[in-house]
Formats: structure tokens, C-alpha cells, sequence
């Protein structure tokens, strides 16, 4: 008993005197002492100046910690920003044991409120990539071992990054509420958690990447597999990074985001300039989710309560081309369910593209779609502020009751096959820029067709040029459609329409001239209805000139009441003599078969504006009066 007690004693005054000895120790540690030598080693490794403005302070503890304020690390020479980081405060969790014999070993890292500026130089150099400033002095000698800046963990509170391009754009900002990498030693996993936002779209990811001891192993494949949502969608990503002396690889890359996936291979070359090279297939691409995330995050910076909102057809908003001008990119993509913004869905998208000195070149772009094929290219020259496009595309067998539905025309349709083919040349930030000076040619052609006619709508403005324009329509069930032509060629963003739009039905032949001006979104159409020869007149009435004027968003409907009129007039006309024929003039095609309507507007026959000249007879020309002919119209209708 008397020899445990001695023991007990004996230890316990050692104990004591152990704790005394390292009390006195870190009592009497001279803080700047330690911390200048690692600053100083510091700045010889990352060629960079790391300064603490604040005080530096030990807190107690068997881990203890070193406090530091108001940490700042400078950027590169060539950076916009005037830190590369700084730190309101720096908590640096301290081996007890190393820390007496004045070795600093990290066994975790808090950083608080930190600011990170990621950029790029304009000869693809980046600012996290350190150790690339001259040394102007041989590192200074520092009493340490060689594993004694090791980090075990590290969290972040409270912080901020934000990544700017070469291009110059609007950067994009990451606000970090909370970031922790914890592992059990430098062999092991590490696990791996952030919550915050993205361009504010929030994002909670977790999950492990690869141990610490290799990560900077050339050749070894690094581990990453992170899940949990972004902008509140289910998200998984799933990849090995691999490094060589020339790049970086994220092979096996596994992307699931909502109701879109993606899988393939992204290679980042850096020499000689840093090169994205992609090869990526998905079964599902939903654009609504990237578009309804993009219109989220800038409504937040939408323009201040009651300012006018847009009218415009096509969007005014600037459309951002930085991706283009901050990297060099060539790849190929195949998406077998592409859902455009609408819930419109393309099939089997194939395309090649290759971006270099901000310019992108699409030359092949193959698609299925609204009922048909889709094939062509675009090119885009982003090297100015106002970036030129080129656009040529030819859709074939297209639907034609897809086609009118994605104009937001609802119609019920069967049949017409649709043939459209765009070439345009444009140049400007959004979309009304690019119509605003937009030159080249836009054409449909459509197939026979029937269109069902439905109960007309009076508040919808094409079921008012329609019924204006065919007054068969409110007498029979449908509308027999043998061809419809729409050719607009494009000048400094106005199309001048000569006959070049038309359709034929099997009553009528109808063309329209005027102009479509796309810089203020403005049309003014003339449209002329021919009844044919042969058709029974089963109308009280047929418009001679039909106008179609105003805003694209608002246009109005009307007729020529005097030409309506002398319409009339001739019917009764026609009508009392006992021949069609003599409607003649603007009410009746004239021309030989195979020259309608569909043929002057894509250019087969001349057409003629003149009209036809009515047979001289007394008994044949119609009445001077409109009057008299209005009598003998109704007379002829009602068999009276």
C-alpha cells in the first residue's frame, strides 16, 4: 500500500512538473519568433507576400491555438485585385508537442470571413497558382522538420470567393456560409462539405475526395464525389482528377442535376494555352432548369420597382459572351433529349464545336425536331463588344402545327409539311441588336395542309386576319390549304415584302407586300384575297385589301371598307350575268395554272400586279354604282 502511494505521489509530481515545464514554455514562446520564420517560409514557397496586420495570440489548451488578425496574402503581380486573400482572423489549431521544440504543425485551420480573388491573365495564367513569382533571396533557414506544415482540417466561416475571366466580365461570386475538409490523416478520404451560394443560387454539397498525401501525385487518379442539391435540385457529381505535366483531366465524369444528366471526359490542356477539350454524352439536357436558375439569380438585380417593362418580341437583355473570350475550347457533345426553354424537346443533337480567340465554330450542328430533321452551323466572332453571329439552318419535314405552336399560334392542323431555311448575319449583345441589323434570308414553305376551322377567337389577333382575309372560313368546317410561302429577305434588319409571303387554299389565292421592320418591331402588311374561277360564291361578302399594321406584339386588323364594297359590287356583278369569270380584276387570279400565289413569292413566275382586264360587253362590266351591285349581290345570294 505504502509503495502505491508512493507511486502515485511520484507521478503525480511529475505530472505537475510536465505541465509546469510546457506551462512555461508556451508561457515564455515568443510568438513573432515562430510566426515571422513560417511567414517567411511561407512567402519562399508561394513567391507571394503574406503580411498579418492584426495582433498574433496563444490560447491554451492540449491542442493549443494560434490566433492570428487580419491575415493578408498579395496577388499576383498581373491581378486586378489587391490581395489574392485575406482573413479577418486566422485560428490555427497547434501539435502540442512539435509547438515546444518550435516546429508548427497544423492540425486544423479556421479561416474566418475570408475574401478569395481567383483570376485569370489574358496569357492563360492563374493567380492560385503559386510559387510562379521571381525569388529574389534564398529561402531563409527555419528550424523546422520537414513534415511541420502538414494540415490535417480545414473550415471556413463566413466567406467569399470570386472567379474573374480574362475576358473582363461580370465574376462569379461564391459565398461561402460554411466549407470544412476533415480526414483522419493524410492517407485517408476526406470528407467534404460546403453550403452557400453560387451567383446566388444556393448549394449544398457533401461527400469525399481523395487523401491529402495524393493529391499532387502525377499520374495517380484523385477521387471526387460529392451530392446533395443545387438551386434546390438534387445533384450528384462524380469524377476521378487526374495531373500530368500538361494538364488536368476530370475522367469519368458523372453529372446528375434535376431531371439532366451528363457523362464524358473534360481534359484541361495548359500548354501552350490552356485548352478545354470535351467529349460528352446526356440522355437528358433540360434547359428550363438552367434558364429558370439564370432568370432566379437575375431578378434579384432586376431593374427597380416601376420602371417600364420590356414589350419587345425579342429580348433587349444582354446575353453574356465571357465564356467564349475567357477560354479555348473544342470538343463534341450528343444529347439524345434536349427540352428547350418551353418544354419543347429536341432529339438526337449532335455537334462539334471548337472556340479559339474568342471565336466559336459550330460547323455542324444535326438535330430531330418538331416532326423533322434540323441541320446547319454557327459561327460567333466575340472579340468585340458587339460580337458577330452567322447562323444557317435548314429544318425539313418539319410539323407544321409544331411550327405554329412554337410562334404561340395554337391551330389544329393536319398535315403541311414544313421546309424552313435561315441564313442570317448579325451582330450585337441581345437578341433585338442582332434583328435590329440582321441581314441574310429567312424562309418557310409549307405542304398541303388542313386546317380545322375552329370557333373563332375575337380577342386573338390571327383569328381576326384570318377570318378577315378567308370568308369561307366561317362557312365551312375546315380550311383546305394547298401551299403557304413565307420569304423574307433581311437588310439592316427590315424585310421589304413584294408578294414574297402567300398561301393557296382551295378558294383562294392570297399574297402580301409591305414590310417587317425589326428595329422598332413594326409591320405594315398589305393582303390581297383572289377568289379562283370555278368557286361558287357562297359569301355575303370578300375584303379587296386587308391591312395588317402595328407593333409585333399588338398588331391590328384592318379593311378596306370602299374596296369591300366595289367587291361586292362585282360579285353582284358576276353573279347577274351568270359567269364568275368576270370578277376578274383583284378579286379573281388571273395567269395561267402553275403561277399562283405560292409561285410569285418564291420566285417561279413573275406575277403581275395588274389586274386582269373584264370582257367589254355592257351585259359583262360591272355596275358604276356599288349600290346597284350590293342589290345584285344580295339578290344573287338569296336566290331572290
Amino acid at each position: 500500500m505504502r509503495i502505491s502511494r508512493r507511486a502515485v505521489v511520484i507521478a503525480g509530481a511529475l505530472l505537475l512538473v510536465a505541465l509546469g515545464a510546457i506551462g512555461i514554455a508556451l508561457f515564455t514562446l515568443d510568438l513573432n519568433q515562430l510566426v515571422g520564420p513560417v511567414l517567411a517560409r511561407l512567402k519562399a514557397a508561394t513567391g507571394r507576400e503574406i503580411t498579418v496586420g492584426g495582433n498574433v495570440a496563444l490560447r491554451m489548451g492540449m491542442r493549443p491555438r494560434i490566433v492570428a488578425n487580419d491575415v493578408r496574402i498579395a496577388n499576383a503581380p498581373w491581378g486586378k485585385a489587391p490581395s489574392f486573400i485575406t482573413a479577418k482572423r486566422l485560428e490555427m489549431q497547434v501539435a502540442l508537442l512539435p509547438l515546444l521544440r518550435r516546429d508548427f504543425e497544423l492540425i486544423r485551420l479556421n479561416m474566418v470571413e475570408p475574401v478569395i480573388s481567383l483570376e485569370t491573365s489574358p496569357d492563360g495564367k492563374n493567380n492560385w497558382d503559386l510559387g510562379d513569382a521571381p525569388k529574389t533571396a534564398a529561402p531563409p533557414t527555419v528550424e523546422t522538420r520537414p513534415g511541420a506544415f502538414v494540415l490535417g482540417d480545414l473550415t471556413v466561416s463566413r466567406g467569399v470567393l470570386t472567379y474573374r475571366d480574362a475576358s473582363g466580365g461580370e465574376p462569379m461570386t461564391v459565398k461561402i456560409d460554411e466549407f470544412a475538409l476533415k480526414a483522419a490523416d493524410r492517407q485517408s478520404s476526406v470528407k467534404a462539405e460546403f453550403k452557400g451560394t453560387v451567383d446566388d443560387r444556393p448549394v449544398a454539397l457533401a461527400g469525399t475526395v481523395g487523401p491529402v498525401a495524393t493529391f499532387n501525385e502525377r499520374g495517380t487518379p484523385y477521387p471526387v464525389r460529392l451530392n446533395g442539391e443545387v438551386a434546390d435540385r438534387k445533384t450528384a457529381v462524380a469524377f476521378d482528377l487526374k495531373r500530368d505535366d500538361k494538364g488536368t483531366v476530370l475522367d469519368g465524369l458523372d453529372l446528375v442535376h434535376g431531371a439532366s444528366d451528363l457523362k464524358g471526359t473534360v481534359d484541361i490542356r495548359d500548354t501552350p494555352k490552356t485548352t478545354w477539350i470535351l467529349n460528352v454524352t446526356s440522355t437528358t439536357l433540360d434547359l428550363n432548369e438552367l434558364t429558370a436558375e439564370r432568370t432566379r439569380a437575375a431578378s434579384a438585380k432586376a431593374a427597380p420597382a416601376g420602371a417600364a417593362g420590356s414589350k419587345l418580341v425579342f429580348s433587349d437583355a444582354p446575353v453574356s459572351f465571357d465564356a467564349l473570350r475567357g477560354r479555348d475550347a473544342t470538343g463534341d457533345v450528343v444529347i439524345d433529349h434536349l427540352v428547350l426553354p418551353g418544354g419543347r424537346k429536341v432529339e438526337r443533337v449532335r455537334t462539334h464545336f471548337s472556340i479559339a480567340d474568342a471565336k466559336l465554330d459550330a460547323p455542324r450542328v444535326q438535330a430531330a425536331g418538331y416532326g423533322g430533321t434540323i441541320a446547319g452551323s454557327v459561327a460567333i466572332d466575340a472579340r468585340t463588344k458587339a460580337p458577330a453571329i452567322a447562323v444557317k439552318l435548314e429544318g425539313r419535314d418539319l410539323d407544321l402545327s409544331a411550327v405554329l405552336a412554337a410562334a404561340g399560334v395554337n391551330r389544329e392542323v393536319k398535315g403541311g409539311k414544313t421546309t424552313v431555311v435561315v441564313d442570317l448575319a448579325m451582330r450585337g449583345s441581345s437578341p433585338h441588336e442582332w434583328m435590329s441589323g440582321a441581314g441574310g434570308h429567312v424562309q418557310a414553305v409549307i405542304g398541303p395542309a388542313t386546317l380545322l376551322n375552329t370557333k373563332i377567337d375575337t380577342g386573338a389577333v390571327f383569328d381576326k386576319l384570318a377570318e378577315a382575309v378567308n370568308p369561307f372560313r366561317g362557312v365551312k368546317p375546315s380550311t383546305e390549304l394547298k401551299c403557304a410561302v413565307v420569304r423574307l429577305p433581311l437588310a439592316n434588319g427590315v424585310a421589304n415584302v413584294d408578294r414574297s409571303i402567300a398561301l393557296e387554299t382551295r378558294e383562294l389565292d392570297v399574297s402580301m407586300s409591305g414590310k417587317l421592320d425589326f428595329r422598332n418591331e413594326t409591320l405594315d402588311l398589305s393582303i390581297r384575297p383572289r377568289v379562283k374561277q370555278g368557286i361558287p360564291i357562297e359569301i355575303p361578302q370578300i375584303a379587296e385589301l386587308v391591312r395588317f399594321t402595328g407593333p409585333f406584339t399588338a398588331p391590328t386588323v384592318t379593311v378596306d371598307a370602299a374596296g369591300s364594297a366595289t367587291a361586292i359590287a362585282r360579285i353582284g356583278a358576276a353573279i347577274g350575268t351568270g359567269g364568275l369569270s368576270v370578277l376578274g380584276e383583284t378579286l379573281l387570279q388571273a395567269g395561267s395554272p402553275g403561277a399562283g400565289a405560292c409561285d410569285v413569292a418564291l420566285g417561279k413566275a413573275g406575277g403581275s400586279s395588274a389586274p386582269a382586264a373584264p370582257p367589254t360587253s355592257a351585259k359583262s362590266a360591272a355596275p358604276s354604282n356599288p349600290v346597284e351591285g350590293i342589290g345584285s349581290a344580295l339578290k344573287g345570294l338569296f336566290g331572290k
